[in-house]
């Protein structure tokens, strides 16, 4: 699923996405990263921040993991 794809996520839902620093203030910009085991939480306002300069990363992909991890 690229950005373009992604309006919202799948409520309660795993999720491997790769996001991009977007800030140019920041020592991360154009940096790629990837978080491999992304919750979805509600489906609504996801996002990904940045450890540095505390913004919001652009998400650029999003996979369903299959099979979602098991919590206990």
């Amino acid at each position: 699923m690229s950005a373009s794809d992604i309006t919202t996520f799948l409520p309660g839902k795993y999720y491997e996405v790769t996001a991009r620093d977007n800030n140019e203030a920041c020592r991360n910009f154009g940096e790629t990263f990837t978080v491999s085991e992304f919750y979805s939480n509600a489906g609504t306002n996801c996002y990904v921040q940045c450890g540095i300069c505390r913004q919001h990363m652009e998400i650029l992909t999003a996979v369903l993991l299959d099979p979602q991890p098991e919590v206990s």
